[in-house]
């Protein structure tokens, strides 16, 4: 599984404890420890990633006194769970709306210097919106299947067969056994 380290300060909770009080340096240095988390999320789940990042961003500074250090929740898995109800409430936006995402766009964003992660990305894009989501905040974040289960608002085992479902195409995409 792919993470972030998190800087020194930050997971000593030294930084975080100044970022919720405000001071800037430290909500910069947040958002750059954090920032590739959010971004890679949003890559992946949105076809305008520079706009939703950028309203992520504010979304957490808004409700970053509110955050509990010591709750359950790390600071990188508040953020990700915040990224991913802006970004499902954004696709829920855009299809009431009825605004039509050109897949090409998605696609023109990602770039890797390693092939087979350009590969993955093209299948991953493949994967209708459901099960793409549920596949990047599993397999590439580490959010666990109860805490997407309850952001989508959907039982355990709803998200369980999107995953299989969605394996199992990446499966026949990729070519696998």
């Amino acid at each position: 599984m792919w993470t972030t380290p998190l800087s020194p300060q930050l997971a000593s909770g030294t930084l975080l404890a100044l970022a919720i009080e405000g001071d800037p340096e430290a909500r910069r240095s947040l958002i750059e420890s954090l920032s590739p988390v959010v971004w890679s999320i949003c890559r992946q789940l949105d076809p305008d990633p520079e706009d939703a990042c950028q309203e992520i961003w504010e979304k957490v500074l808004r409700a970053l006194p509110r955050f509990d250090p010591a709750g359950p929740a790390s600071v990188k898995t508040w953020v990700a769970r915040i990224t991913h109800r802006h970004l499902v409430d954004r696709h829920r936006r855009r299809k009431v709306r009825g605004i039509a995402v050109d897949p090409d766009d998605e696609l023109s964003v990602s770039v890797t210097p390693r092939p087979e992660l350009g590969r993955l990305e093209g299948a991953l894009a493949q994967l209708p919106d459901v099960h793409r989501r549920v596949v990047i905040l599993h397999h590439v974040h580490g959010v666990a299947l109860e805490d997407i289960a309850e952001e989508e608002g959907v039982p355990v085992g709803t998200i369980k067969s999107r995953l299989h479902r969605a394996r199992a195409r990446l499966m026949e995409i990729l070519g696998g056994p």
